[in-house]
């Protein structure tokens, strides 16, 4: 281990732009035709999930069970292999990374493939470097293009299986569960589920649409409700009375936005470029309740934790109001847009970005239907009946999957009721 620190260290201080000047003459020997790359690398992704399983050593057959024993794997690389490899943490699937370049390295040797370094050895007593004794390091990164492509791949066949566990999710109807805080049952749906723990009890996981692997996340809450252990700063109590005090006073009604083991759950997570993750969306703070009315009953149940209602804002102005249906009159009295007329034929995901399209539009201060740029966006659009739908090639991109607003409520109250759904 104090190997690997040093080599890390070492790493660390090298010039980049060198290394990435000796990956690009790599290249430059390494077959540019990349046409059916994608192709083959595809074939395998076939460890997308997360679940534990024995691979063998990327050079060796020495077996590791990945993820869970992943930092065994890696210091076995380097000191058996000298081998390290550039931002692991970024790799969407490491299991299926590891297939990959298992294979290549059967083919050709370490330095087609890898950055080689050098670094002096050190005197044990001394730490001083010992002249004429170099070791060598093999570095396999991004740097390398055929990495780099890899790695991209990789992350958009993560996020398109991820959205297609979402849509099972959705069109599942044998869900069946119980409130962790009031025992009310639910069947069918899991967005009504979310629902009620968000309007009737202020628990708020986040937005249907950002979440995904539903049924795990609703088991690691209760998990920790029911050992008395607070989902956000995760400090245990001696019963739930004390643990409901705690959550309320706190305001810990929320998983903390920085613990990353609730990153899996949220869809943002995979559709960030790497260096932009744990943009998940950050709930909602429960504003201050009157601790009033608080029993010492340990049994008590906690179908007190009520909360008002979130306003939700026009498309098109900023008119706000806790009722949905109300929003929807005033866009078809005001804006002349009938939300409900002009999505009934699309999927939720459609209407997902649908709204977010016009959210964007409406923040960069462009016409939704026309894209252009008004001093007066509202004058503009009211007087020319612009505040309409565009071509749907126009807003029906990936972009436009995920929400302009952290608050925008008007997407929690989407018809989620949709024949059909987009997986990709």
């Amino acid at each position: 281990m104090l190997e690997f620190f040093l080599f890390r260290q070492f790493f660390r201080n090298t010039n980049m732009s060198n290394l990435e000047a000796h990956a690009q003459a790599k290249d430059v020997k390494i077959s540019t035709n990349l046409q059916n790359y994608a192709s083959t690398c595809k074939s395998q992704f076939n460890d997308l999930d997360d679940k534990p399983c024995d691979l063998p050593c990327l050079l060796c057959d020495t077996s590791f069970t990945l993820p869970t024993k992943e930092q065994d794997f890696l210091t076995h690389l380097f000191n058996e292999h000298r081998l390290v490899i550039g931002d692991v943490k970024k790799i969407a699937s490491l299991k299926s990374y590891i297939r990959y370049w298992r294979v290549k390295f059967k083919e050709q040797p370490l330095t087609t493939f890898c950055t080689t370094l050098t670094a002096e050895k050190k005197d044990s007593a001394s730490a001083d470097s010992i002249p004429g004794t170099d070791d060598f390091y093999f570095l396999l990164s991004d740097c390398l293009m055929e990495d780099k492509t890899l790695r991209d791949e990789l992350r958009r066949a993560k996020l398109e299986w991820v959205l297609a566990e979402q849509v099972k999710e959705r069109s599942d109807s044998t869900f069946k569960r119980g409130c962790m805080f009031c025992r009310e049952e639910f069947e069918g749906s899991r967005i009504e589920y979310l629902k009620h723990l968000c309007q009737k009890h202020n628990i708020f996981l986040g937005k249907p649409e950002n979440l995904v692997f539903i049924d795990e996340y609703l088991d690691k809450i209760q998990s920790n409700i029911e050992r008395f252990l607070c989902i956000y700063c995760e400090k245990k109590f001696k019963n739930r009375v004390v643990l409901k005090e705690h959550m309320r006073k706190k305001t810990h009604k929320q998983v903390n936005p920085n613990n990353k083991n609730y990153d899996k759950y949220y869809v943002t997570n995979y559709i960030n470029e790497p260096s932009n993750n744990n943009k998940r969306y950050k709930s909602y703070t429960a504003e201050s309740e009157d601790p009033s009315g608080f029993t010492d009953n340990e049994e008590e149940d906690w179908s007190d934790w009520t909360n008002e209602c979130i306003s939700t804002t026009c498309l098109f102005c900023k008119e706000s109001t806790q009722d949905f249906a109300q929003i929807l009159e005033h866009m078809k009295s005001k804006h002349k847009f009938n939300f409900e007329d002009e999505t009934k034929e699309f999927t939720f995901y459609q209407k997902v970005k649908i709204v977010n399209y016009i959210r964007k539009q409406i923040y960069i201060n462009k016409c939704v239907y026309c894209d252009e740029s008004k001093e007066d966006l509202s004058v503009h659009m009211d007087q020319e009946n612009h505040c309409k739908l565009p071509q749907k090639r126009i807003w029906d991109q990936p972009e436009f999957f995920f929400p302009m607003f952290e608050s925008d409520s008007f997407l929690y109250n989407l018809d989620t009721d949709s024949d059909t759904e987009e997986t990709t």
